[in-house]
């Protein structure tokens, strides 16, 4: 996991920084919003669902993803910030932009209460009324919901979502690619494996192994998370 150095180290924001969007859905607009709010210039989207030329609200289509790897000039004046909300997806481009040479760019409401002692990743959002406590890590891709509270010494590993309100115990760590569903809690020492789901408003009491959907009060593993296991999903069509 990449970490960045802690948040009062980073480079303020400011208006001379550039940003490209890869994603012009959901996601994208939400970006589009931090990069108003915190005094960015957004350039564009990139998106390979979208013709060229077309705009999302005024803003233009730019051309598909891989325009970034494609056009020097675009890495030498932009940041990128990936805003998609599959996990296996925005793994492969954070991995496809710095492959590139391209700069990827974190994006954080000014809202948000960030202990100095927390280590962000490259290429996060954290949106509005969200507080990271001291000591918290949080990889590289994250998507991180308003009104979220990522406790003391808490670990996000990269491409996780943390939904609108949830909560998470001090030193809980939070596997690659999981989804943690709005208003959800976990206990403080708790384990939540590699690729699960967790539902909204559900409370974590125990570990939860890694590529598992879980939800309720207390959360019950209800099936494998298929979509973020391929060999799951291979061996499960196999046996029908």
């Amino acid at each position: 996991m990449r970490l960045m150095v802690p948040l009062e180290r980073q480079p303020t924001g400011s208006g001379a920084e550039r940003v490209v969007i890869l994603g012009g859905g959901a996601i994208g607009t939400m970006a589009a919003d931090l990069c108003t709010v915190t005094g960015r210039e957004l350039v564009g989207f990139l998106d390979n669902n979208k013709e060229p030329q077309t705009h999302v609200y005024g803003t233009p289509i730019l051309g598909p993803f891989d325009l970034v790897e494609r056009d020097a000039g675009l890495r030498a004046a932009c940041h990128f910030i990936v805003a998609v909300s599959d996990a296996g997806l925005r793994r492969e481009w954070l991995g496809r932009i710095a492959a590139a040479g391209a700069r990827l760019i974190t994006l954080i409401h000014p809202s948000v209460s960030c202990s100095p002692s927390a280590c962000l990743g490259e290429g996060i959002m954290i949106f509005p009324f969200t507080t990271i406590y001291p000591g918290a890590q949080i990889g590289e891709g994250c998507l991180i919901e308003g009104h979220a509270c990522v406790g003391p010494e808490v670990s996000v590993m990269p491409v996780c979502v943390i939904a609108e309100g949830a909560i998470l115990g001090h030193r809980t760590r939070i596997g690659t690619g999981s989804f943690i569903g709005a208003g959800a809690v976990s206990r403080p020492n708790i384990t939540i494996g590699e690729g699960c789901l967790i539902g909204a408003n559900s409370t974590v009491i125990r570990d939860i192994p890694s590529f598992k959907v879980a939800v309720g009060s207390p959360a019950r593993v209800l099936r494998d998370n298929l979509s973020l296991n391929p060999a799951l999903a291979e061996r499960s069509r196999q046996n029908r």
